[in-house]
């Protein structure tokens, strides 16, 4: 078992200053960090296309995922300078304006960090190409099947 510690830190000075504007009245400072037992991990930095592809495939990872128990945390960086990337949970055209299945689009330099359950294989989709334009990690929670 290891452990990792993600922290996010977002802040932002009030609308009034004078440089750096935000978008509150207020100054804003948020910090969240957590302490997550993992057992195993994965990297890609992969290739981004005009069509859909399985980004992690649940099974890799858990036999019979139970959510809420099993499972892991997903990491997804846009590297690319002027590609979108889209994320989702379906086998199929992501970058439609209508997309369902589409969980997120990731806008050149963007980034998330998310809990995954493993119930469903994650896809990745972009509109256009993009050589190394995603990178990607995979913390897989410690005794997840």
């Amino acid at each position: 078992m290891g452990v990792i510690a993600p922290t996010l830190s977002i802040t932002s000075n009030a609308s009034t200053a004078s440089s750096d504007a935000g978008p509150l009245s207020i100054a804003l400072s948020l910090s969240a960090t957590d302490s997550l037992s993992v057992d195993q991990v994965a990297a890609k930095i992969i290739d981004v296309s005009g069509t859909h592809a399985l980004l992690w495939d649940a099974s890799d990872y858990a036999a019979t995922a139970s959510a809420g128990t099993d499972g892991g945390f997903v990491y997804l960086k846009n590297v690319h300078a002027t590609v979108n990337i889209m994320i989702g949970i379906a086998n199929e055209n992501l970058s439609s304006d209508d997309e369902t299945d589409r969980l997120m689009t990731l806008l050149p330099g963007e980034f998330a960090f998310l809990p995954w359950d493993m119930t469903q294989d994650l896809y990745v989709d972009a509109n256009g190409s993009g050589t190394n334009g995603l990178e990607t990690w995979l913390f897989i929670r410690t005794n997840t099947v």
